[in-house]
């Protein structure tokens, strides 16, 4: 008798990280083997993401998901009882028809993605093997650097930086774990250099578990964060991200960005950029330009010569990757598969933008749970680097953790390589 059939699929309404409802699914095979799974949200959503399935009216201010868990037991369960969990793409594809949507608004991007991800983890428990090295094979040996978000601006901060993350990389570990301890040092000292620069009322806490930015000039924050790094004994052995999200302080009517209290055009933000990156060790500009410029990403990527990385650009869309592609606009993307809605999908987009030379950077996402997956996909993919979070709290603590078990479950394989445009 097949034990890789699914037998049950259940689903439930539980609370992601930032306490919102969110779709949690098991997927049980014949075999009696499980795979569970829950799709987060992101308080920064880019609008080309696919289709989150909320319930409206009162309850949980609108944000419950009853709905998204009648579509999993009265829709998708049917449809997929007693099919293989090893057909992934077969199971992923379905449920798309399902839906019968360009952005998955029928059924749910959330439905759809918590039980792709719950079908995976079915397979890799029946085969009695770790989500990576199912997703990913015997090719599996790469543990990612990974990239702190240290100190929180725009929708994370109340306001007080248009810039959304702030970002510390470490460019001279030898392991991940070596590169997370350093991280995490670092941190326990920036809360007491936030206060020697700014005195106790610019020391708060952002939304993000980084701290608040506490100015809202970049440069200024940049200085914060190495003067952190050399305070915590790593001077010049950090390099500096930054993740602009700029199409959230974009006027698309009119054409301009409200940045620094001021109006400014494409050119003049692409030569503020530039001089940061002439002054600071930015290695990393993160949607530097709202969501629908690849004309300006294309002219930026070519001016700054870093990596210039889409996530609202690209929402892990292999439609959208591949004009970005013929176009050049930027040379990495971040994948977060819930933006697009099945594993196939997502790993898709990934080969391809590996195919073309792209930096492919997996992403934790605030509003997730402690088991989301991203993790192992970033292992799966070989990914050279991975978005951590700041090294505190909840999900964020949890991923970093997990990383740390897949370093020392690989073992003498592993590998843990500093890209060159980290090196110091």
């Amino acid at each position: 008798m097949r034990d890789d059939g699914i037998a049950t699929i259940k689903a439930r309404e539980i609370l992601d990280s930032k306490g919102r409802p969110m779709v949690e699914v098991d997927v049980w095979t014949t075999g009696g083997k499980m795979g569970r799974a829950a799709s987060p949200c992101g308080t920064s959503v880019g609008r080309h993401e696919a289709f989150v399935l909320r319930d409206g009216g009162r309850r949980f201010g609108g944000l419950g998901v009853q709905q998204a868990v009648r579509n999993v037991t009265e829709t998708i369960s049917p449809a997929l009882f007693g099919k293989s969990v090893f057909d992934q793409r077969a199971i992923d594809l379905l449920m798309i028809e399902l839906d019968g949507t360009s952005n998955k608004s029928r059924l749910g991007a959330n439905t759809i993605y918590s039980v792709s991800v719950a079908v995976a983890r079915a397979a890799s428990n029946v085969l009695g093997l770790p989500l990576y090295r199912y997703l990913g094979g015997i090719g599996v040996h790469l543990v990612p650097v990974p990239m702190f978000n240290m100190v929180n601006g725009g929708p994370y901060s109340h306001g007080h930086a248009e810039f959304q993350e702030f970002l510390l990389v470490p460019g001279c570990a030898k392991s991940y774990s070596e590169a997370l301890r350093m991280g995490v040092e670092v941190f326990y000292v920036l809360g007491a250099t936030i206060k020697k620069r700014y005195g106790q009322e610019g020391f708060r806490l952002g939304a993000s578990a980084g701290y608040a930015a506490p100015a809202s000039e970049p440069a200024e924050i940049i200085e914060t964060l190495l003067e952190a790094t050399e305070q915590a004994g790593y001077r010049g052995l950090f390099k500096v991200g930054l993740d602009c999200a700029a199409s959230h302080f974009y006027n698309e009517e009119k054409g301009f960005y409200r940045f620094k209290e001021r109006e400014i055009r494409r050119d003049e933000m692409i030569q503020y950029l530039e001089g940061l990156v002439e002054s600071y060790p930015l290695f990393y500009i993160e949607d530097p330009l709202q969501e629908d410029d690849f004309e300006g990403h294309s002219e930026i990527t070519k001016r700054l010569k870093i990596l210039i990385v889409g996530d609202d650009l690209y929402v892990t869309s292999l439609q959208r990757l591949k004009k970005g592609t013929s176009m050049g606009a930027g040379n990495g993307m971040i994948l977060k598969p819930n933006m697009v809605g099945t594993l196939t999908e997502a790993l898709e987009t990934a080969r391809y933008a590996k195919e073309h030379g792209y930096c492919v950077i997996p992403s934790c996402r605030g509003g997730g749970s402690v088991d989301d997956p991203i993790p192992e996909v970033a292992v799966a993919i070989n990914a050279p680097l991975m978005k951590v979070g700041a090294p505190q709290t909840g999900e964020r603590t949890a991923y970093q953790n997990q990383l740390l078990r897949i370093e020392e479950e690989l073992g003498e394989g592993v590998s843990f390589n500093i890209p060159d445009f980290l090196k110091t």
